[in-house]
């Protein structure tokens, strides 16, 4: 299971962790790209990598995670994101 979530997002944790490395994957990489829209993450480094590009996001606390950008079409993205931001909104709370 994911670390450090809080308790409300712990089935999503366990459902992500049901689902194969490739959904993990662009989990993952639209979860930092989520950060960086809220201001609670900036895009600091992209490199080329064997299968694409290798993005480093650092959190507002100075944590560095370096993340391969997944094989996804524009429209697979697009859809993670929106759901992202539904389930933020969520536990943002009133």
């Amino acid at each position: 299971m994911m670390p450090n979530l809080p308790p409300d997002f712990s089935a999503i944790a366990s459902l992500l962790d049901a689902q194969p490395a490739p959904v993990r994957d662009m989990f993952s990489y639209c979860l930092a790209l989520a950060m960086v829209e809220a201001g609670k993450a900036r895009l600091v480094g992209q490199e080329p990598g064997e299968a694409g590009a290798v993005c480093t996001f650092e959190t507002a606390t100075g944590e560095q995670i370096s993340l391969a950008r997944p094989a996804m079409t524009e429209d697979m993205e697009a859809e993670v994101r929106e759901m992202l931001r539904e389930i933020l909104d969520e536990g943002g709370g009133p």
